[in-house]
């Protein structure tokens, strides 16, 4: 939990704006908890226990930078862009996650082109002026590459007649 973590612990970081990049940080300091109240639910916070929250600076690749706002609770805590974990168990589960959720969206792939290739056949039943222009595209395309190869051709007997 984040409340364990003095100075010299190590915190790990997931970069997840672009390609996911892992960095491994040292805390630096830790800052003191201060509650946090629910501002959607004011009038029924008598007697409720506020959250607590708490700072963490870091070095990570010699850079200074601080965490704001960590749940003193909790483990990891999700950024957005970037997720932070107090122990290399949280981070591995975290990255387990990440993967597990990636493949299932390359495992849908296939299916997700046959579906476009479906639902372009059923536009053409639903909308007899949708397969008129396809069937005009793909004429259009037919035909364009037909010219190219004809154009290819007359440029190489041209060469060929240019060197006798």
């Amino acid at each position: 939990m984040f409340q364990n973590l003095r100075q010299g612990n190590t915190l790990y970081v997931l970069d997840k704006s672009d390609v996911p990049v892992l960095r491994i940080g040292e805390v630096v300091s830790v800052g003191n908890p201060t509650p946090v109240y629910n501002t959607q639910t004011a009038g029924l916070t008598i007697g409720m226990q506020p959250k607590m929250e708490i700072s963490i600076r870091c070095r990570v690749d010699g850079k200074e930078g601080d965490f704001a706002h960590l749940p003193i609770e909790q483990n990891v805590h999700d950024y957005g862009d970037m997720l932070v974990a107090d122990s290399r168990e949280a981070m591995l589960s975290e990255v387990d996650n990440l993967k597990q959720r990636a493949q299932a969206v390359l495992d849908k792939v296939e299916y997700s082109k046959a579906t476009i290739t479906a639902c372009g056949e059923m536009f053409k039943t639903l909308n007899p002026n949708y397969a008129k222009e396809q069937e005009r595209d793909e004429a259009i395309t037919s035909l364009s590459d037909r010219l190219n190869g004809i154009e290819s051709s007359i440029t190489q007997i041209l060469k060929t007649l240019n060197k006798k």
